[in-house]
């Protein structure tokens, strides 16, 4: 009976996940956010890592499954031989992310961590990918499977992705990349953010001072939002539905950008106005799928000083991005929006994702504020 070849097994179980996530790569696009929360390796006192932080640098990303044969035979050898190869350099940095899509119960966090030990890694390392959601990192990259390869360069341009890159090909890549032209420094200026349409309403205040609200009460014992920190806030109620369909996509982003220095507020505002119990605005606020800091605004004080009172203004359910610097830096004016891929929703994605990069390009602007020396991790 012939043999099948190694390869071709190995090629024959990442076929169902090419399948499962489309055409493969992103070459030529912009790099999307990561997406991953669980890391070994970091710098002290970090706990996320994101192609943002690594600006300016060439970086390598190894995609794996610690059950995976060809991230054993083939991923990590090269990861490891390029480590050695710019174990000086410092304009490159390397990156291994386990991005499960199968085998949940085996390719788990803590395997990751062993898989990394046992190659002597001493680079960020990170979990992505548990039973009911596939990696992020996958979907947001359309890899196909494991073991997978990213070079993206030093304008953050995915340059190359494939199932694998032998070392000498590796090299030429991002050597080729290290010579391109640094990334221009930016100016000490706020960067453009693509806002909605000044038709939607609410834009005139995009660019100004926020009107920083005093609320009835906080439901937590922070009643102050934390100095020089960016800040979402939404209001919303029980009784709207689009407040139902938009707080799950808030605490998305709470999780997200919350550990890399985003505060959100859920602002609780009843229809009618209306003193409601502390107990009572928690339970909903669980309900509707949000976990985060919550502020009540019973008589609608704090809502009319901040919106209502400064335009013709057709919804409540509204949204600031609010600045480091107190500068109202994006505005959704409701009701709602959340990521969808049904064409039916298409305004509603499209809100969310702009919500999505005006938090990424602030938060950017954040950490060069506070830390302008950091230091890169390898």
């Amino acid at each position: 009976m012939p043999r099948t070849p190694v390869a071709a097994i190995i090629v024959g179980l990442l076929l169902p996940a090419v399948a499962a996530f489309g055409q493969r790569g992103i070459v030529g696009r912009p790099a999307p956010s990561w997406g991953v929360t669980e890391w070994i390796n970091l710098p002290a006192g970090e706990r996320s890592l994101d192609v943002d932080d690594l600006e300016g640098r060439v970086i390598f990303v190894l995609g794996f499954q610690s059950w995976c044969p060809g991230c054993h035979s083939r991923g990590f050898p090269t990861l490891t031989q390029l480590l050695k190869d710019y174990q000086s350099a410092d304009d490159v940095s390397f990156v291994a992310v386990q991005t499960v899509f199968e085998g949940f119960s085996t390719n788990t966090p803590q395997r990751a961590w062993d898989t990394a030990r046992k190659y002597g890694l001493d680079i960020p390392v990170g979990h992505d990918g548990s039973a009911g959601h596939r990696s992020t990192l996958m979907r947001r990259y359309r890899t196909g499977g494991t073991p997978w390869v990213i070079i993206i360069d030093k304008s953050g341009i995915v340059r190359f992705n494939d199932f694998h890159v032998p070392a000498q090909r590796a090299r030429a890549i991002i050597d080729k990349l290290r010579g391109e032209p640094d990334v221009p420094s930016k100016p000490d200026v706020p960067s453009k953010i693509s806002t909605l349409d000044a038709q939607r309403g609410g834009q005139d205040l995009v660019g100004t001072v926020f009107r920083k609200p005093a609320f009835n009460r906080w439901l937590d014992d922070a009643a102050d939002r934390p100095a020089a920190r960016a800040t979402l806030y939404r209001w919303w109620t029980d009784s709207c539905p689009y407040c139902r369909a938009s707080l799950p996509a808030i605490e998305t982003l709470r999780r997200e950008y919350g550990p890399k220095g985003l505060d959100v507020v859920g602002v609780y505002h009843p229809k009618p106005p209306r003193r409601v119990d502390d107990d009572d605005v928690r339970r909903i606020a669980r309900q509707l799928g949000f976990g985060g800091r919550i502020a009540v605004d019973d008589d609608w004080s704090a809502l009319t000083r901040a919106y209502l009172s400064t335009g013709d203004r057709h919804a409540t359910s509204v949204t600031f991005l609010v600045d480091a610097d107190g500068i109202i830096r994006f505005l959704h004016p409701g009701p709602v929006f959340f990521r969808s891929d049904d064409p039916k929703f298409a305004v509603e994605n499209d809100d969310y994702k702009k919500l999505r990069n005006a938090i990424t390009t602030v938060l950017r602007e954040q950490r060069k504020e506070q830390s302008p020396g950091k230091e890169h991790p390898r």
